[in-house]
């Protein structure tokens, strides 16, 4: 038996003597552009028999190991055409093919020669991957407009970036980060121009990179990959404009990448939007805004074994924000009717730094770390109106609020990772720190003044106030990850986590002689607050070829405390314990490169924030105010998810169905009252029985000639919300219906995109009287670019929008109508004199609905209208050597 041993262990050292490795990086030959998943396989020199093989990486490169020996090397990829020689790994420990180029494929039909096309869209494992060729902008067009024509991606009213439903939480640029995952920065700064691809996946987190074991807590990323030819270079774009109403805009991006590394530099200063297209419910209701920033982005590979990036950005954002809205509140006698007109400026600077670092001292060590600080002003001044009545009583109240504070924040965040693999066969050990310090200080007067006509009667509030905010948290992560088998592994983890907050809000009222001295006693708190939550957690994980999923179960044990005082007094002293339990199941399932199905569940628990426990009473209004709930529990969110997707290279189609729901235990639900004269006392409530279903499919095709493609997205959303008036439950369901379809022409001068949208929005509540909530939205857009001769660039957009069911006082359509002419010029066409007319009708409505558990409200705010404006800008693309000799610096076509 020692000598069968002995002669194992010889035969092993004999083969690992004459293995070699053959390495490559496998690009196209149109753009040079990096191809991932091409199939590189070993072939047997005498029959082609399959021996082993490989997939590229998402830089290209491959590594095979092979004994010595003469073989054939096969490398493919749908749509390109095969890369076959014969290899010899003899006298080299390494046989390096270097790049090698695939062509596009063509096929004989009849006599017409067919050239396989890049697709719009295709699946490459758990990526989906645009083509950022197929969706032509302008020549000045930012992220922001690219990401809008894409089947599946949008941007919400509230300014959050949705990808099938799901929010984006992270933007990179080839896999780095960009001012320390700004989205809103990201989409309103880089260049269309610049981007290659725009690939979206989830991206584990850092901690499950460390232990190679999935902890739930992926992201949704889309990474941007940036054009081959700007790779080795010093590029951006100076654009400066002036227009009518005062409107001015002025702009500086410039990048620099060699090799790993990536340098970023912005500057703005505009009181315009960044958007050319609005696309009606897509639209941002932010007001109207001036804007001044800079800001330094960094991302340097100073060694194989050390990454650190990081950035400096500082924001002066001055911003009037007008809002007229109409508010339905469900009481069980009747209902609360309110409308409001509100005018807030709101003035904020804030200076920011992020540094982050990855180490690996050695192959079998990985270190993250992190930091983030963050500091700022804010000056607000806020004017309200208001008048309410509630139904079947024969009186009305008005009121108005006049609202001013000053005040300043700062944050201190960071974070370590640490994680060691004890084998080769996968078991390691990791541990992570993190913590946070934050306060802020306001100060301030509030002024509101209440009238009740048929009593003849007028209350006041006329206070000052000082509100002072500090905090601190921190926490940890231990885990041990033991393989059992070649392809399944068992994981131990316990995390603790431990958040304190002090809330000093101290309220003045006038004295006899007109000053700000005597101590409100029904508004002046201190309250401290502090969170404990735990998790234990056992999980089993197998990764197999075609397949992945993982099982794992948690304890949630939590512990909250509070504490409020109104100055010596204490009126409240609260403690109580939570444990909740939750198993987590995560499946993928790839049988193809280009098909993959993903199912998940997953619970999570969320405290209730100082606001919703502090029985500090918050004035939000006239005639709304709020205070906290001290029994509240944590709320535990069960969620399910699934996707499928799928792509066919050939016909450059792509399809995806996506479908979930979840159930909320515990879920922290607003307790009103309201009174005869429609004063609203808002408080919390935790109530069980809120859940949410979700389902959409999303398909993109060429037709015959491939000049026209046809997309649709059709979504649905069902939400039983609960809330409480006076008392009694009220029920809401919402169910939402969207569909989008759209065709689009392209030719090498012209593209033309037509889309249809539709959207329903049904309302019920279960309390009696409840009638006219329901909405429609109807929309018709056509987006047009044409390049003409001598340079000359038109893009032209126009929209219809007819919205149905909202409250009389507001518009019901509009009829928006965009257009730009630019000129080309320089010997390269790097600059651009352009012409911008925005909403030349005129028309611009901005309407939004809000449905809760308890009230539906509709809302109309102000935005940029109508102007003309004159710029110029200059692109720049400074190449290295080598890059000038492959590719030729960016000119005209850069940006189709």
């Amino acid at each position: 038996m020692r000598s069968l041993y002995c002669l194992f262990i010889l035969l092993c050292i004999t083969i690992v003597s004459y293995a070699q490795s053959v390495t490559g990086i496998v690009r196209d030959s149109l753009h040079h552009e990096p191809i991932s998943y091409a199939s590189v396989r070993i072939l047997n020199v005498n029959d082609s028999a399959y021996i082993t093989g490989a997939v590229t990486a998402s830089n290209g490169k491959f590594t095979i190991n092979q004994i010595k020996g003469d073989y054939i090397i096969d490398i493919s990829y749908v749509g390109t055409n095969r890369y076959i020689r014969k290899i010899s790994l003899e006298g080299k420990e390494t046989l390096d093919l270097g790049t090698i180029y695939l062509g596009e494929a063509s096929y004989l039909l009849g006599e017409a020669v067919i050239v396989a096309p890049v697709p719009d869209i295709v699946v490459r494992g758990d990526t989906i991957e645009y083509n950022a060729d197929a969706y032509r902008v302008g020549e000045d067009a930012l992220l922001l407009d690219l990401v809008r024509k894409m089947p599946g991606i949008d941007i919400t009213s509230d300014g959050k970036l949705m990808a099938n439903g799901k929010i984006i939480t992270k933007i990179l640029i080839d896999g780095k980060e960009f001012f320390g995952n700004d989205i809103d920065l990201a989409l309103k700064n880089l260049p269309a121009s610049m981007i290659n691809k725009l690939q979206l996946f989830k991206e584990q987190s850092e901690m499950s990179r460390v232990t190679g074991f999935n902890d739930g807590n992926a992201e949704q990323v889309l990474n941007l990959t940036v054009r081959e030819a700007l790779k080795q270079s010093v590029f951006g774009e100076g654009r400066s404009g002036y227009g009518s109403n005062g409107r001015y805009s002025n702009k500086l991006n410039a990048h620099y990448m060699m090799d790993d590394n990536q340098y970023s530099l912005i500057g703005n200063h505009k009181n315009i939007t960044d958007d050319f297209e609005y696309s009606g419910a897509s639209s941002q209701y932010d007001g109207i805004t001036k804007n001044s920033e800079i800001g330094f982005n960094f991302n340097a590979l100073n060694s194989d074994k050390v990454n650190v990036g990081g950035n400096l950005h500082y924001d002066n954002n001055d911003n009037v924000f007008k809002m007229d809205s109409n508010t339905k509140t469900f009481i069980e006698t009747g209902n609360r009717l309110s409308t409001q007109s509100s005018e807030t400026r709101s003035i904020k600077r804030d200076l920011s730094l992020g540094l982050n670092m990855k180490w690996n001292p050695d192959s079998v060590t990985t270190i993250y770390a992190r930091m983030n600080v963050n500091t700022g002003t804010s000056d607000d001044i806020r004017n309200s109106n208001y008048f309410s009545y509630v139904q079947g009583i024969q009186d009305t109240t008005t009121a108005w609020t006049k609202y001013n504070t000053k005040g300043d924040t700062h944050n201190l965040n960071a974070s370590f990772i640490f994680g060691r693999k004890l084998n080769s066969a996968g078991r390691n050990i990791s541990f992570s720190l993190n913590g946070g310090i934050r306060g802020g200080t306001s100060r301030g007067t509030n002024y509101s003044p209440v009238f009740y006509h048929a009593s003849n009667k007028t209350t006041l509030i006329d206070q000052e106030l000082s509100i002072d905010n500090t905090g601190n948290s921190w926490g940890f992560i231990a885990s041990y990850v033991e393989p059992i088998t070649k392809h399944n592994s068992i994981k131990v983890a316990y995390s603790y986590r431990r958040d304190y907050s002090d809330r000093n809000r101290l309220t003045f009222r006038r004295d006899g002689e007109g000053e700000y001295t005597v101590v409100d006693t029904a508004f002046t708190r201190h309250t401290t607050s502090q969170y404990t939550t735990q998790r234990m957690n056992v999980g089993f994980q197998s990764a197999m070829k075609k397949y992945e999923y993982n099982i794992g179960f948690n304890v949630d044990p939590s512990t909250s405390t509070s504490k409020t005082m109104m100055q010596d007094s204490i009126i409240e002293n609260q403690k109580q314990t939570v444990v909740n339990f939750s198993p987590t199941f995560k499946f993928t399932y790839t049988p193809q490169n280009n098909v993959t199905f993903d199912f998940d569940y997953y619970g999570s628990t969320e405290q209730p924030t100082l606001k919703q426990i502090s029985a500090d009473t918050i004035i939000l209004d006239a005639l709304n105010r709020t205070y906290g709930n001290l029994d509240l529990k944590p709320s535990f969110d069960n969620t399910v998810s699934l996707y499928f997707q799928k792509s066919n290279y050939e016909k450059g189609s792509f399809f995806m169905i996506t479908g979930g729901g979840n159930y909320i235990v515990n879920k922290i639900v607003d307790y009103n009252t309201i009174d005869e004269f429609g004063n609203v006392e808002s408080s919390y409530r935790n109530v069980n029985g809120n859940w949410g279903l979700n389902g959409g499919i999303m398909f993109n095709t060429p037709l015959r000639n491939k000049k026209f493609t046809v997309d649709n997205s059709s979504f649905g959303y069902f939400v039983r919300n609960i809330g409480f008036s006076n008392g009694a439950k009220s029920v809401t369901y919402n169910l939402t219906m969207s569909e989008t379809f759209s065709v689009n022409y392209r030719s090498d001068k012209f593209e033309q995109r037509l889309q249809a949208n539709i959207s329903y929005n049904i309302t019920r509540n279960n309390l009696p009287n409840q009638e006219g909530m329901n909405t429609a939205n109807y929309g018709l857009k056509s987006s047009t670019l044409m390049k003409l001769p001598y340079d000359f660039v038109i893009q032209n957009e126009m929209s219809f929008i007819y919205n149905q069911g909202y409250a009389e006082s507001f518009r019901k359509s509009e009829m928006l109508w965009n257009l730009s002419i630019a000129k080309l010029f320089l010997k390269k066409k790097q600059g651009t004199a352009k012409f911008q007319c925005y909403d030349i009708l005129d028309d611009r409505n901005n309407l939004m609905r809000v449905v809760s558990g308890n009230y539906i409200s509709d809302t109309k705010t102000n935005m940029i209208g109508q102007y003309f404006m004159f710029s110029l800008g200059y692109r720049f693309n400074i190449t290295n050597k080598a890059a000038r000799n492959s590719t030729d610096t960016m000119g005209v076509d850069d940006y189709n």
